[in-house]
């Protein structure tokens, strides 16, 4: 099953939030946190749902998110 990690860079996000609107497994949320502008930032907070699907960085007008998709290997071995 292919899995996700994704890289926020935080120098480009201006804080709009539609990662977290446009992920449909709730892996992003808006915190606290701000930039050196002043601006909400992301955190990926849920990584174990991310599936790597990219409409997170599709959706950045900022150009702010890089996706990683990975395949974990099964464990079963063959005798």
């Amino acid at each position: 099953m292919a899995k996700g990690v994704i890289q926020i860079e935080e120098n480009r996000c201006m804080g709009c939030g539609f990662c977290e609107m446009f992920c449909n497994k709730g892996c992003i949320e808006m915190t606290d946190r701000v930039s050196q502008f002043g601006l909400p930032l992301p955190d990926f907070s849920n990584p174990e749902d991310c599936s790597a699907c990219g409409m997170c960085a599709w959706m950045c007008p900022h150009v702010a998110i890089e996706v990683y998709k990975y395949v974990e290997k099964s464990s079963s071995t063959s005798n």
